[in-house]
C-alpha cells in the first residue's frame, strides 16, 4: 500500500472508526475517508468494473459518499465543495491500485 493510500485509509479509521466525532476534521482528512468508503463499497459490491470507466465511477461514489458523510455524521460545518474535490482527487489516486489489486 502506497504511503498516499495509506494516509487514505488512515482518514477512514479516524473518521468512521470513531465513536466521538472529532470537530477537528479537515475536509481533506473528510475526502480522503469518502473515497476510501466509496472505494470499500465497490470493492464489496463485488460489481465489474473496467480499468477505463474505473476512475470516473470511483470518483462519482466518492462525491457520493462525501455528500453522505457530511449528513450522517454532522460534518456540515465543513465545506462541501471542498470535501468532494478532496474525495475525487483522492478516487482518482486511489483508481490505479484498485485496478490492480
Amino acid at each position: 500500500m502506497s504511503q498516499s493510500i495509506a494516509q487514505y485509509k488512515d482518514a477512514h479509521t479516524v473518521i468512521y472508526g470513531s465513536t466521538s466525532r472529532d470537530r477537528l476534521v479537515t475536509e481533506e482528512q473528510a475526502g480522503h475517508a469518502a473515497a476510501w468508503e466509496a472505494t470499500r463499497k465497490l470493492k464489496e459490491s463485488g460489481q465489474p468494473t473496467d480499468a477505463q470507466s474505473l476512475p470516473h465511477t470511483l470518483q462519482a461514489l466518492a462525491r457520493q459518499q462525501a455528500d453522505r458523510l457530511l449528513v450522517d455524521l454532522g460534518l456540515d460545518h465543513l465545506d462541501d465543495v471542498e470535501v468532494k474535490r478532496h474525495a475525487a482527487a483522492a478516487a482518482a489516486r486511489i483508481a490505479p491500485e484498485f485496478a490492480t489489486a
